[in-house]
């Protein structure tokens, strides 16, 4: 029975994502408080902390490894954080089976920006989280900035990136 309500509920949630990937729900949105304090382990077992990133700007993605519109962003993520240095992309993996699933689905993506396994508690102490991918903006200075719901392309990340951190003032 409970292989049964994990499946709906499994599914439930891949829909939820492909329909916010559609309509590109929830652009971002300034919300300015702090970004929370998280220690998770990273694929290679090294604890990662969110505040070993300040002085840089920081996209949190929340992904899962059956999520099609998580897999569908991960090549943009990836080609986002080879092209600056200046910013870090966080991969954060929730609701997967396995630990293996996770490590499995980083490597046939190629992605070399750290990934780390997180839950839902994790996921919801950022605030706005509508399914997934979720991605959250977070300023040099740790203070969120912004989220995504949804896939977020590599256009997309370029003006935001321009937005917070080539303009003068930001």
């Amino acid at each position: 029975m409970t292989n049964s309500r994990s499946t709906r509920v499994g599914t439930a949630l891949i829909l939820l994502g492909l329909i916010v990937g559609l309509v590109g729900i929830g652009a971002w949105a300034a919300s300015g408080s702090q970004a929370p304090r998280i220690a998770l382990k990273s694929l290679s077992g090294k604890t990662l902390h969110l505040s070993d990133y300040r002085g840089k700007l920081v996209l949190v993605n929340f992904w899962a490894p059956w999520c099609p519109p998580c897999r569908q962003e991960m090549p943009d993520l990836e080609a986002f954080h080879e092209a600056h240095k200046d910013t870090v992309v966080l991969g954060l993996a929730v609701s997967y089976r396995s630990k293996g699933n996770v490590a499995n689905m980083a490597d046939m993506m190629n992605l070399t920006y750290p990934v780390a396994y997180a839950d839902q508690q994790t996921a919801d102490r950022f605030g706005d989280f509508r399914g997934l991918p979720t991605t959250f903006l977070i300023s040099p200075q740790g203070r969120i900035i912004g989220h995504h719901s949804g896939v977020l392309t590599r256009t997309r990340m370029e003006s935001y990136r321009k937005k917070y951190l080539d303009q003068p003032g930001s």
